[in-house]
């Protein structure tokens, strides 16, 4: 693993683990981990990344020189404008790690006393996940990027058992799948934008409430089997979701062009 970006705000405390062509690259930094998030959305021109960053440009341009040299970014001219450059990223997230989420700390708390003497296979498997999970969000650990990157890989697969030609058909199909293996209850919210909601999740219902959709899994799942069954790139955004205190998972479904 190759030295770590300094984070000159909070050094020690935040890391990123990110996967190039260069090999793993551990980044400190907070600000430079919010880039990478936002360049995983889209590719991004330097001043879309200064807006959002609500940074200086002098800042953002130093940050963006780093993630260069490190080989995570790359960058190629504007076709609009030929004097601007796009930014690209040029690896994968694999792990988030934040020792100062205090309210994190004590996630451990959740992890279940006792398996029930009259537990089923989905109940055990429950178990297993929260388990994994709570214990990595009381270390500060978010395996959040591996999860739905195994979700999407997970989604080419199933997605043979319910294909289908037309899209009532097809969700049809997701619904009695998510059922049949204990998934939870989902069902059609809308279909502008196509809304998914799901009720007793599996991948959540028993995590503590963190504050922001921990469904990655879903996430990634769902973004494959719409991709699939469109032809074309979809994205998938959790909304609402049982770690940020909803009763349900709300799934909104885009074309992600």
């Amino acid at each position: 693993m190759s030295t770590p970006l300094r984070n000159q705000d909070s050094p020690g405390r935040y890391i990123q683990i990110v996967a190039s062509d260069q090999g793993l690259t551990s980044i400190d930094s907070q600000l430079k981990g919010k880039i990478l998030e936002m360049l995983q959305e889209k590719d991004m021109d330097f001043e879309e990344i200064v807006a959002r960053s609500g940074r200086a440009k002098s800042t953002i341009s130093a940050h963006m020189k780093a993630l260069s040299l490190a080989g995570i970014t790359t960058t190629r001219p504007d076709p609009r404008d030929a004097r601007k450059r796009i930014f690209s990223l040029n690896g994968r997230v694999l792990v988030r790690a934040h020792t100062d989420d205090t309210e994190l700390l004590w996630a451990d708390r959740f992890f279940p006393d006792a398996l029930p003497g009259d537990a089923t296979t989905r109940d055990v498997f429950r178990f297993i996940l929260t388990s994994l999970r709570v214990s990595l969000l009381a270390e500060g650990i978010s395996i959040y990027p591996i999860l739905e990157r195994a979700g999407r890989k997970a989604g080419a697969a199933i997605y043979p058992q319910v294909r289908a030609a037309e899209l009532s058909v097809f969700l049809g199909n997701l619904s009695a799948f998510w059922a049949r293996f204990g998934l939870g209850e989902m069902e059609v919210e809308r279909e502008d934008p196509l809304t998914i909601v799901v009720r007793d999740c599996f991948e959540c219902m028993d995590l503590p409430i963190t504050g922001r959709p921990e469904c990655a899994f879903d996430t990634g799942l769902l973004a494959t089997l719409f991709s699939a069954y469109y032809g074309e790139m979809h994205e998938v955004v959790e909304t609402h979701c049982y770690a940020t205190g909803s009763n349900f998972c709300r799934f909104e479904v885009w074309n992600a062009r």
